[in-house]
C-alpha cells in the first residue's frame, strides 16, 4: 500500500464513522420525539382541555360576581356622599350664598 491509498482508507474510515454517529444521534432524538408525542394519551388531553374549560368558567363567574360588589358599593358610596352635601337655601330664605 501506499501512502496515498492508505490515506484514502482513513479518510473514508472517518466519515464512516462521522456519519455512523450522526445517525445514531438522529435516531435516539427521533425516540425521544415519538416518545414525547405518545407519552399523553388522547383521552388524557381531553379530561385536561375539560378541566381547564371548567376552571375558565368558574373565573369568569367570580369575576362577574367581584365586580357586581364593586358596582355595589360605587353605588352605596355615592348615594352617601349625595346625603352629605348640603341641601339648596329656599328662596325664602334671605341669607343666600351664592358661589363665587
Amino acid at each position: 500500500m501506499t501512502h496515498d491509498s492508505s490515506a484514502a482508507i482513513m479518510a473514508v474510515a472517518f466519515f464512516g464513522a462521522i456519519a455512523v454517529s450522526v445517525r445514531s444521534i438522529a435516531s435516539v432524538w427521533m425516540k425521544r420525539i415519538d416518545a414525547r408525542r405518545e407519552s399523553i394519551p388522547l383521552n388524557m388531553l381531553d379530561e385536561k382541555l375539560t378541566r381547564i374549560d371548567q376552571a375558565v368558567d368558574v373565573i369568569a363567574l367570580e369575576v362577574e360576581r367581584i365586580s357586581e360588589a364593586q358596582r355595589f358599593t360605587a353605588r352605596l358610596l355615592a348615594e352617601r356622599d349625595i346625603a352629605k352635601i348640603p341641601q339648596a337655601p329656599r328662596a325664602s330664605d334671605p341669607r343666600t350664598i351664592t358661589p363665587h
